[in-house]
């Protein structure tokens, strides 16, 4: 087990890290008007076309409630679109409008290169293992 002084300083590091990119991706993103949150939403969609908005949920790690309110505001913007699925209409998919398509590929390589500079030189492996990491830590606030 880490000692105090350890963990505060691991925990001020992450926290200050935390910061410092929230405020780089509102940058890489500002000309765009999307939040960080409505860009995931949207790369999601791109992954998937079509996922359901439980799913998005699960994969941001937000309760429903969150993900109903940015598609709210995202199909408000006409960027995407809701459809129920058409063998279980419990289901809700998104999608996304032209307009969301081509904003999400505006906004796409700002913030490719905020990520580049947010993670610089650090090889696939060096992120695996971050990664795995982070899991581990949001674990422990799971349990």
């Amino acid at each position: 087990m880490a000692t105090k002084k350890v963990s505060t300083g691991t925990w001020s590091q992450l926290s200050q890290c935390y910061q410092i990119a929230q405020k780089q991706c509102r940058d890489a993103l500002r000309t765009t008007g999307l939040t960080q949150p409505q860009f995931e939403v949207m790369s999601q969609i791109s992954d998937e076309e079509g996922i359901p908005l439980t799913r998005i949920g699960e994969n941001m790690n937000v309760t429903g409630g969150n993900i109903t309110g940015i598609v709210d505001r995202l199909e408000r913007g006409g960027l995407v679109k809701r459809k129920r699925d058409s063998e279980d209409r419990r289901i809700i998919r998104a999608f996304f409008t032209a307009k969301g398509r081509k904003l999400y590929s505006k906004a796409t390589p700002s913030y490719d290169r905020f990520l580049k500079g947010a993670f610089g030189d650090m090889s696939d492996a060096e992120l695996n293992r971050l990664q795995k990491s982070l899991v581990g830590l949001q674990k422990n606030f799971d349990e």
